[in-house]
């Protein structure tokens, strides 16, 4: 959690335990199923992938080209990892608090980290080819571990909840080592741009809120600055900023030590191959978040919890409220399951309801066995085709609104992924006239009428309805293909008419089952192409070494009295030490491209700030 006073913490406490008694089933969020499998095509786009001239630059230039693919950070220890410990394990990856190494520590400084394990947990959600229910040879005897499974975890893992949440006997996710909580709150999954809030409460003042999606996304207290500074106080060690972190000494980690030994280098090996694990997972623990934003419900700030237990599930939303991220969840994984014969894969989003839903998505012909094989609305591997988005700023992902600017002024063009789904789609409950756009009248001029038809209303069952046909604004892509468009406008709401005395009764807007189609059909596509530039972003730094004019780096005296040691290490007779180049002369430039803005094609240099350049040999 961000930094607070104890008013605002138990402000939140209090949110946790009356708004979100629902966490138990993660209904803050897309199910994590669902995160994965947006996640994994959001991999097969992106350069991480591996298999473009562009991918094969970026290998070559973070040494992933020395790694096995099917199993990168594998580390020369024998046997599993086992738990918790202060030294890297097999199949372990680093976890430090958010003051590891920012306060002039020298590493390792154990007090602050601790390697912890991949877990069945985690397993469980990940696509089928990944958990072994589809065997695909290409992946490896363990795709659980490879670069995308690590990005996939991340986003799995973000939702976990306090181990006491969970009930008796089913598989839970390890506590946090830095304190357990319940992240959908403390971190936060909400963000709504035209405010800058959380708005998951009844409060229009920011210093009620618990932090923002944007601010536990990017390690910040105010992501909105110029040059924001990492907010050390924060509760979460997988932000942006961590990952970044993570990723410099995946890079560069060594540490000091009077004796060079191979125990000591093989040691380091793993400590850095559990840092690229993290690194991975943090960046996915962002993207998870990212993806949030295009939940209409999460940046329009509209809780949509439930939960099974009696006497707390009094405490829940609506059917209606709580139906687009169960709509989701039921026609993406379900219908993928039986494609593949993966019964175990599917879970429901809340199991005590799964006969309802069934119910209202087989009366309006959306259950699995009514709809194509494919019909997921997810594309096939590595073929979506919305255009990746670029930006300079990684919280642009999220939204380009101004630093310090009204959150109105520029709203239809703005880029970034919670503004196109903050002012593009409705919500049940933040319907007329809650946000400026979509608009807030029936009556209004750009709406075009569809026909009357007899459809299905979470919450009503069949009622006649004619839907409100509305154009999208997207500045990134505005000649996107989605589906379903007339004259360029999409059916976003329905317009019906309710109450017991026929036409004196309420006409009001009503989501129905085929605007929810409506949304997934056009915001999961935009997710993985944001996600995929997303990590595109992450890894675009390049610098250029060059020699200086005389052709040569270091020049060392071969004369020099040396030996080896039993390690193999050349060590020199006067005082023990490696002997080796102790000073170099080059040239550091850099390199990275400049980048093209998304929706304004303005063309940003990508510039390197002050900072401390490390030198690391390859050879």
């Amino acid at each position: 959690m961000t930094g607070k006073s104890n008013f605002q913490a138990c402000v939140v406490r209090l949110l946790a335990c009356c708004l979100g008694v629902g966490l138990h089933s993660a209904a803050l969020s897309y199910e994590v199923q669902t995160h994965a499998l947006i996640t994994r095509e959001a991999f097969n786009i992106s350069l991480l992938k591996g298999s473009s001239p562009a991918s094969t630059e970026l290998y070559l230039r973070l040494g992933f080209d020395r790694l096995d693919r099917n199993d990168p950070f594998q580390q020369t220890e024998p046997g599993n990892c086992t738990g918790p410990g202060a030294v890297p394990q097999k199949d372990g990856y680093i976890d430090a608090n958010g003051a590891w190494l920012e306060s002039g520590a020298v590493p390792p400084d154990s007090n602050n980290r601790r390697f912890r394990c991949i877990l069945q947990y985690e397993r469980d959600a990940f696509p089928p080819e990944y958990r072994g229910l589809v065997q695909v040879p290409e992946l490896g005897p363990r795709p659980e571990v490879r670069f995308e499974a690590w990005l996939m975890r991340g986003v799995i893992r973000e939702d976990d909840l306090k181990a006491s949440t969970y009930p008796a006997g089913e598989l839970i996710p390890d506590p946090d080592p830095w304190g357990d909580q319940n992240r959908p709150v403390t971190v936060s999954h909400f963000y709504i741009p035209t405010s800058n809030t959380s708005g998951i409460v009844p409060f229009s003042n920011p210093i009620f809120n618990p932090p923002t999606a944007l601010q536990g996304a990017m390690g910040t207290a105010d992501p909105l600055e110029a040059n924001p500074a990492p907010n050390v106080l924060r509760g979460n060690h997988f932000s942006y900023i961590d990952a970044r972190r993570n990723m410099f000494f995946a890079l560069t980690y060594k540490e000091p030590r009077s004796v060079i030994n191979a125990a000591g280098a093989k040691l380091d090996s793993n400590v850095r191959m559990s840092l690229w694990a993290s690194t991975l997972k943090a960046l996915g623990h962002v993207t998870h978040l990212l993806q949030d934003q295009a939940s209409p419900q999460h940046a329009r700030g509209e809780m949509h919890n439930y939960v099974c237990r009696f006497p707390l599930n009094i405490f829940n939303q609506d059917i209606a409220t709580r139906t687009y991220e169960n709509f989701v969840n039921y026609r993406t994984i379900f219908t993928l399951f039986n494609a593949n014969n993966s019964a175990r894969f599917y879970t429901a989003t809340n199991g005590c309801e799964e006969g309802k839903w069934d119910r209202l998505f087989r009366q309006a012909g959306q259950a699995p066995d009514q709809l194509p094989t494919a019909n997921t609305w997810l594309p096939p591997p590595g073929q979506n085709t919305y255009p990746i988005p670029q930006f300079s700023v990684q919280r642009k992902f999220f939204t380009t609104r101004a630093p310090g600017g009204n959150g109105q002024a520029d709203l239809l063009t703005r880029a970034g992924l919670g503004d196109y789904s903050n002012r593009g789609f409705y919500t049940e409950d933040k319907m007329e006239g809650s946000f400026l756009s979509p608009p807030a009248s029936s009556a209004d001029p750009s709406f075009t009428d569809g026909v009357v038809r007899e459809l299905i209303v979470p919450g009503k069952g069949k009622v006649k309805v004619k839907a409100l046909y509305w154009q999208v604004p997207d500045p990134v892509a505005p000649n996107y293909a989605d589906p379903n468009l007339l004259a360029g406008k999409a059916p976003i709401v329905s317009y019906g008419q309710f109450g017991f005395f026929g036409a004196f009764g309420v006409k009001r807007r009503i989501l129905t089952l085929d605007n929810y189609n409506q949304m997934a059909d056009m915001l999961i596509p935009r997710t993985i192409a944001y996600t995929a530039g997303f990590v595109n972003f992450f890894f675009r730094g390049k610098l250029t070494v060059d020699p200086i004019q005389q052709r040569v780096f270091a020049v060392m005296n071969q004369g020099e009295p040396h030996t080896m040691n039993a390690d193999g290490y050349p060590i020199r007779t006067s005082n023990g030490q490696i002997f080796g180049f102790e000073k170099i002369r080059l040239r550091v430039r850099n390199s990275t491209d400049p980048i093209t803005e998304s929706g304004t094609n303005t063309v940003v240099p990508q510039t390197v700030g002050a900072g401390k350049l490390v030198a690391v040999a390859r050879y």
